[in-house]
């Protein structure tokens, strides 16, 4: 890390708990070193629930399943790409299942993909559901089509699990009637988990440039009925450009270098209303947070909203993004919470006081 240790002791003496001088010590401990068990040491004081990173390694989870037969991924989304890697290089993976049509026709990531109906019509396959999302309706489809449920099993234990991740934290307090400027929306969870919170949501401002991601978005907002969501298909930034995109990643897709595409970007100052008070920012946009900081200065500084920043992307955002914040607001107060079982998901809060 680039961070010297006195800026690395400027924010810690800026956290307001021990909950998050602990994370904040155990997961700067695990960028230093590479060990996963200061990360299982957050995970074992504060997410009791979650099992611990590693006791179910990918080697564990293929053996218990079947020998003698072929395995498919119910579920072609986020999640079923994360877990690929897992599945891929094992003689008994045939593919995925899903009901989007489209994927029926193309394939998913160079698989073939199955029709819930052809799946139901065979009574010989290891089904692994792979959708945290849908994970319910996906047992229920199951159930109601007679699958056998010894032949059904779920990722537990292996995928990273989230702890009311952005908007569980006791020290958020809710506005009446909330704006909330979600970058990198993804699906739109983040924003239905915080209407699911405060009952009602004035605004949401969702920012997704990944182009399977965005109609994902808009056919949620649709199926959800949630037409306070206006959504921007670019992504934020420090000033308004285009900048290549490493597209095609689902969750991860992201602002590169190396990417092969171009996506267009501007300043969350420039996209809210001025005579509208944001209430709420998240960010979780893959190493991009400080530049989008920078441009929502005007925002923050003017409507001082509680702030959700993902930190772990990038080993300088666990010093540089704190310092930015405290120097935009200096009222503002900081917590750190880790809502996973891996190294992924640290996220910093900032709220008035």
């Amino acid at each position: 890390m680039a961070a010297s240790i006195s800026e690395l002791e400027r924010v810690y003496q800026m956290l307001e708990d021990e909950e998050s001088q602990f994370t904040y010590l155990n997961r700067l401990n695990y960028l230093i070193s590479g060990d996963c068990s200061f990360i299982d040491r957050i995970v074992e004081r504060y997410l009791p629930e979650l099992p611990i990173w590693g006791r179910t390694t990918p080697e564990q989870f293929l053996a218990k399943l079947p020998a003698d037969r072929q395995i498919v991924l119910f579920g072609a989304g986020i999640s079923g790409r994360g877990v690929l890697p897992t599945f891929q290089n094992d003689k008994r993976f045939l593919g995925f299942c899903s009901s989007t049509e489209e994927k029926q026709k193309n394939g998913f990531l160079g698989w073939p993909v199955m029709s819930p109906e052809e799946l139901l019509s065979r009574r010989d396959l290891t089904v692994v559901i792979s959708s945290a999302d849908a994970k319910q309706e996906i047992q229920q489809i199951l159930q109601a089509g007679g699958y056998p449920p010894e032949q059904v099993f779920t990722l537990d234990g292996l995928t990273t699990s989230y702890n009311d991740q952005y908007f569980g934290p006791s020290f958020l307090r809710y506005e009446p009637e909330e704006v909330f400027v979600d970058a990198g929306c993804c699906n739109l969870r983040s924003a239905l988990a915080l209407r699911a919170h405060c009952g009602h949501v004035k605004k949401v401002y969702a920012f997704e440039p990944e182009p399977e991601n965005y109609k994902v978005c808009l056919r949620n907002r649709e199926k959800y009925k949630f037409p306070e969501v206006e959504l921007f298909s670019f992504g934020v930034w420090s000033e308004r450009t285009t900048l290549h995109f490493s597209a095609g990643n689902a969750a991860v897709s992201c602002i590169s270098e190396e990417g092969t595409s171009s996506v267009p970007v501007m300043p969350i100052d420039e996209a809210v209303d001025p005579n509208e008070r944001v209430t709420f920012i998240k960010m979780d946009i893959e190493g991009s947070e400080l530049e989008a900081l920078k441009g929502a200065q005007q925002t923050i500084q003017r409507d001082k909203p509680k702030l959700a920043i993902c930190i772990y992307h990038k080993p300088e955002d666990m010093t540089e993004i704190p310092l930015y914040i405290k120097s935009l607001v200096p009222e503002y107060r900081l917590y750190v919470r880790h809502h996973s079982n891996r190294c992924s998901e640290t996220v910093l809060y900032a709220v008035m006081p």
